[in-house]
């Protein structure tokens, strides 16, 4: 084009020719190239020309909308235009374009929302995935939708997929056996690597120097030391001449970290300046344009100016070494921001940002061991977040994210479940995974699905200004231009009205994402509102059609803990100043994920009357009362698996009350048993014990179809269960009778006869027989009485010995023996002479097995 200006030489001109002739043929590319080679800024413009892709528009498409919008400015002034005329952009709420736009930049929610409204992308003819190292979910759909538009529909669709870090034979490998890796030296100026390890021992590495400081990464919970921080802020000012960028986790962390420069001593000439994605454009121009006509600057910094954004005149870097992911808790449906270390990809593209303009340095806040624990790349987010926005998009193009997406890394089943479960609670899919036309509805607006809900149920109760406030406050933090302590301590509902009556105080960023919801929201009816529902009340119940799921019950009146649908504890009601104490029933709309108890940040409270009728629950209840020993029965009214009311009533005879009956006997059969000594023929721990012995020692025991003991109890319980509710009554039930009746009468007098309870002593003397699990079958006996058995007495045909316990005058044993005859004949003597001693009344024959028994054990008148 002959109005483009010339520009400095890069190294992605190397591989442009190559690059243009591969495009021209059709092939889709795998290009990387490292931060600095000018792939985002060179590859559009050198397409521009090709006659193979006529009139049609070059789509480059972005993680990130700082870095879409600043590409565009950067490509439309290297041609000498405006925005929007060649070079055009499109991110959330924001829109240049033109008729004449070839080139145009815009986000991957963006690129997903035109293929849902033009699903062939007709305009496009050829789609560049930047970035793709990020591998944010909507790059990998982005991915997956446009490879298979060109290899199905659209095979004339050129497509390149340009990456600072990933190996590009894997993309290679999923897109074709046409595709081309092409590969970019990159052009950067040395960069010192400074590592902060206070506690390293030994040598270092080449190259590498280490400076006073802890070393964090041994924290469970990393995050950011701000002393040690601002100390390698000062230091990376005195090493070079250039502005310092700070990489930092959060918002949170910036706003800290520039609380604690005020206590460092820096020039008159250094700026401490914000960067990260809620502050609008103008502020963010701030950050990343000039030189330094206005002195140095100190950028502080989210992971927005890892990639794409050139900080302009940066010559030091200071690494946290830290970044928020975004985790979904699947099984909570709650997402949450966790602090994780970056990976040494991330860590390499941070430090390269120090190297652009001139040698620079990069201050990495922990030790060079820690550095080779970290991962080689981030894990894509596919593996982590939520997946409910991609299942909305993939359904209203009439896909279904399990079944007809090839991916490049497959997300996993229980996130998708997890998704798919979240839009069926929200309406948006029926029962079969299809969309409906609420879903259809959502789909098009550009929220996440839970915002989106939240606008359609508030549309027809407010005006449009009204609901596209409040959903944006849902999605955009940070409305106002300047701290306000009064707009702080409001609700949400309060905090649109503040809004609708201030709009001066607004950010110019927040205004236009209120225009682009309204305009979103098209022209829909608004219906007045009544004094009944005022716009606050209005608001609270379109948040419960949003998230359903996060109503939560106090535990206590005036409470700071709550519990929410799920059963999930949550905490810091009471720091909302705003909320009603006396209000027990809230809708918990912005709540954290953390591994034990939620903190709330936002919450409304809301009406139990105003619940889905279809979700309230009315039973009774049944539950067994340990302390009580006895079934309980409540009339209960629930919402999901909270209970808004309950009122005790009385049990009637019911499947659930004797199974709740069974299952506290089987878990204490102990405090059931009918009461009976060990060795009472009516003891039901015996009689199973002889049964299990009967069977154990029965040649035919297969064939009679007994239970095993634990079984046969729990048949008989079962049984006993049925018309019963307390521990008492079972106690007091014929357990005996229940077991006779499930073994059958025939097979019980074999048990009576086989395993007998007691046995008649040689001295005429009746014992009982013990039987426990785990030992033989016992008796005990004095000596004397046991004169004249010749061997030890046998049970069960012959094939179980008794173990006895012979005890002397006193009732102490003073043998244990499953060999009579042995004892007998080895040991009787040497016990005789002690016990003849000691109790010379007592009858101690020399011959025991010939001599008379005594029933007394004195001797025999």
């Amino acid at each position: 084009m002959n109005d483009r200006l010339t520009r400095p030489t890069l190294p992605i001109d190397e591989v442009l020719p190559e690059l243009q002739a591969v495009v021209s043929r059709g092939c889709p590319v795998v290009l990387k190239a490292p931060p600095g080679a000018g792939k985002t800024t060179g590859v559009p413009l050198a397409l521009l020309d090709l006659s193979a892709l006529q009139d049609q528009q070059i789509w480059v498409v972005q993680p990130r909308r700082l870095a879409a919008r600043s590409v565009a400015e950067f490509l439309a002034r290297s041609l000498g235009q405006q925005v929007g005329e060649t070079v055009g952009y499109h991110v959330r709420h924001d829109r240049k374009e033109s008729a004449h736009t070839r080139v145009l930049l815009m986000t991957t929610g963006m690129f997903l929302r035109r293929m849902q409204s033009d699903p062939l992308l007709e305009r496009a003819g050829c789609v560049i995935l930047d970035e793709f190292h990020e591998r944010s979910i909507d790059l990998d759909l982005s991915l997956a939708l446009t490879q298979r538009l060109r290899t199905q529909l659209r095979g004339e669709l050129r497509l390149i997929v340009m990456s600072a870090t990933l190996d590009p034979q894997p993309i290679a490998d999923y897109l074709g056996a046409d595709a081309v890796s092409l590969a970019c030296e990159g052009r950067s100026f040395p960069v010192e690597i400074v590592f902060h390890d206070r506690w390293r021992k030994g040598g270092r590495r080449r190259g590498e120097r280490s400076v006073g400081g802890g070393d964090f990464s041994r924290r469970a919970e990393p995050s950011v030391d701000y002393g040690r921080l601002g100390q390698a802020i000062v230091g990376a000012l005195e090493q070079t001449a250039g502005h310092v960028l700070v990489f930092l986790p959060g918002i949170a962390d910036i706003h800290r970290a520039r609380h604690a420069l005020t206590s460092v001593s820096l020039a008159p000439d250094v700026s401490v300046l914000p960067l990260h994605g809620s502050l609008s454009p103008s502020q963010q121009d701030v950050a990343i344009r000039g030189g330094f006509d206005r002195g140095r600057k100190i950028i502080l910094s989210t992971n927005i100016a890892e990639t794409s954004v050139t900080v302009e005149g940066v010559t030091a870097v200071v690494d946290s070494g830290l970044a928020k992911i975004p985790v979904l808790d699947s099984r909570l449906g709650l997402t949450r921001l966790q602090t994780e270390p970056i990976s040494i990809a991330s860590a390499d593209q941070r430090a390269g940002r120090a190297g652009r303009t001139a040698p620079g340095v990069a201050h990495r806040m922990w030790s060079a061991a820690a550095q080779r624990t970290r991962e080689a790349y981030d894990r894509p987010e596919i593996l982590r977040g939520d997946l409910a926005a991609t299942v909305l998009t993939l359904a209203s193009l009439g896909e279904r994210a399990d079944e007809s997406i090839a991916w490049f890394t497959p997300p996993p089943d229980h996130s998708l479940r997890a998704a798919q479960d979240r839009l069926s609670m929200l309406g948006a899919l029926d029962s079969q995974g299809r969309i409906t036309t609420l879903g259809r509805e959502m789909a098009r607006l550009p929220l996440d699905p839970r915002v989106a809900r939240f606008v359609l149920a508030a549309r027809p109760h407010l005006p449009p200004a009204h609901v596209a406030i409040a959903s944006a406050l849902l999605s955009e933090p940070n409305p106002l231009n300047s701290d306000s302590a009064e707009y702080e301590k409001l609700s949400l509902p309060e905090k649109a009205q503040w809004i609708a009556a201030h709009p001066q105080s607004l950010r110019r960023s927040f205004r236009n994402v209120c225009r682009q919801i309204e305009r979103a929201m098209g022209a829909a009816e608004s219906l007045p509102v009544g004094e009944d529902s005022p716009p606050a009340q209005s608001i609270a119940r379109a948040l419960l059609a949003a998230y359903p799921d996060r109503v939560v019950l106090r535990r206590g009146h005036a409470s700071d803990r709550g519990v929410m649908v799920g059963r999930r504890g949550v905490i810091g009601l009471l720091s909302l100043t705003h909320l009603d104490r006396s209000a027990d029933c809230l809708l918990c709309y912005d709540v954290d994920g953390s591994s034990t108890q939620s903190r709330v940040r936002g919450a409304v409270a809301i009406d139990v009357s105003w619940l889905p009728p279809e979700k309230i629950e009315h039973v009774t209840e049944v539950d067994f009362d340990y302390e009580r020993e006895a079934v309980v029965c409540r009339d209960v009214r629930r919402y999901e698996d909270l209970i808004l009311s309950e009122t005790p009533v009385a049990c009637e005879q019911s499947d659930a009350a004797a199974n709740q009956l069974l299952q506290a006997a089987l878990q204490a059969p102990e405090r059931v048993m009918p009461s009976a000594a060990p060795g009472d023929e009516n003891n039901l721990e015996t009689a199973l014990h002889r049964i299990e012995l009967t069977l154990d020692h029965a040649p035919d025991s297969e064939s009679l179809g007994i239970a095993e003991r634990k079984r046969l109890w729990e048949e008989v319980c079962r049984d006993l269960c049925h018309g019963r509710r307390s521990f008492a009554e079972l106690r007091g039930a014929p357990w005996k009778d229940y077991l006779i009746g499930k073994v059958g009468y025939d097979f019980w007098q074999r048990v009576q006869a086989d395993a007998p309870t007691h046995l008649v002593l040689p001295s005429g003397n009746r014992v009982k027989v013990g039987y426990a699990e785990g030992r033989p079958p016992w008796l005990e006996a004095r000596i004397q009485e046991c004169f004249g058995w010749q061997s030890t007495p046998r049970i069960l045909g012959g094939r179980v010995a008794i173990q006895l316990h012979l005890l002397g005058p006193n009732r102490r044993p003073q043998q244990i023996t499953d060999d009579l005859e042995s004892f007998w004949a080895n040991t009787y003597g040497e016990i005789r002479k002690e016990l003849r001693r000691r109790y010379p009344k007592h009858h101690w024959p020399e011959d025991p097995q010939t001599a008379q028994a005594t029933h007394n054990g004195l001797k025999p008148k």
